[in-house]
Formats: C-alpha cells, sequence, structure tokens
C-alpha cells in the first residue's frame, strides 16, 4: 500500500486504453465499409453489363424477325414482354426504366413512312453502379 492507503497493482483498464480500442475497431470499421461499397458498385456495374448484353441478344433477334430495330424504347418493352420476344417481363421491367435509355438510328427512323431503324443505343447510366458523371456510363451502340 502507499502512503495515502490505495493500491499500486489495481485491475482493469484506464479510460485511454478503451479509447485507443474504441478508435481501432472505428478504423477497422471505416476500412470494412469501404471494401463493401465497392464490391456492391462492382457487382451493380456488371449486373447493368450483363442487362445490356441480353438486350443486345433481344434486339438481335428482333432485327432478324423484322429486318429493323424498334423506333423506341416503349416498342422495345412490348416486343420483349410479347410471346415473339420471349415473354421476358422480367429483363423488359429491369430495362424499361430511369437507369437505361435506348436510341434508334438514324434520328427521326419509325419502320414506316420515316424510315427504318437500322441500328441503336442503350445506355446504362453510371448511377447505378456508383458512378458519378456521365462518362461512367456504360454504352452498346449497334
Amino acid at each position: 500500500m502507499t502512503k495515502q492507503g490505495k493500491k499500486t497493482n489495481s485491475k482493469g483498464f484506464t479510460l485511454i486504453e478503451l479509447l485507443i480500442v474504441i478508435i481501432i475497431i472505428g478504423i477497422l470499421a471505416a476500412i470494412a465499409f469501404v471494401a463493401y461499397s465497392g464490391s456492391q458498385n462492382k457487382a451493380h456495374k456488371a449486373d447493368a453489363q450483363s442487362t445490356l448484353s441480353e438486350v443486345r441478344n433481344k434486339l438481335g433477334e428482333y432485327n432478324a424477325d423484322n429486318s429493323n430495330y424498334p423506333a423506341n424504347i416503349a416498342a422495345v418493352d412490348a416486343w420483349m414482354t410479347s410471346a415473339a420476344g420471349g415473354n421476358n417481363s422480367t429483363l423488359a421491367a429491369k430495362f424499361v426504366g430511369p437507369d437505361y435509355t435506348y436510341t434508334a438510328s438514324p434520328s427521326g427512323c419509325d419502320n414506316g413512312a420515316g424510315g427504318d431503324c437500322t441500328g441503336y443505343s442503350t445506355t446504362a447510366k453510371g448511377t447505378i453502379f456508383g458512378g458519378a458523371s456521365p462518362a461512367d456510363d456504360i454504352t452498346v451502340t449497334n
């Protein structure tokens, strides 16, 4: 015992030791969160690329059947959900939304008097997978 009656070999943790442990746990949690977010963004990007690939295949089928491409995204949706398009309502629901765009070419084509649509461009917006600008978009053209 010391002069004041306290033990010098007390057991337990000091406040400083507890704060250091809490800081270390916080740093590890931040690292794990960043790694998890990056993994999620990569998965969303792969999903967007897969969706565009499936749509490209479906548009190839449409072209083989009709000798042109759909004039707009509504025609793409109608065809994909029809029997001729394989009743693919899951793909159509994913593609026809705010995250994907479809533009037929040449501009103004309507597969009628305005001329046949001989090409297209589809885009997955980068915001799906954490992209911050249009430069992050994924575009497929034909």
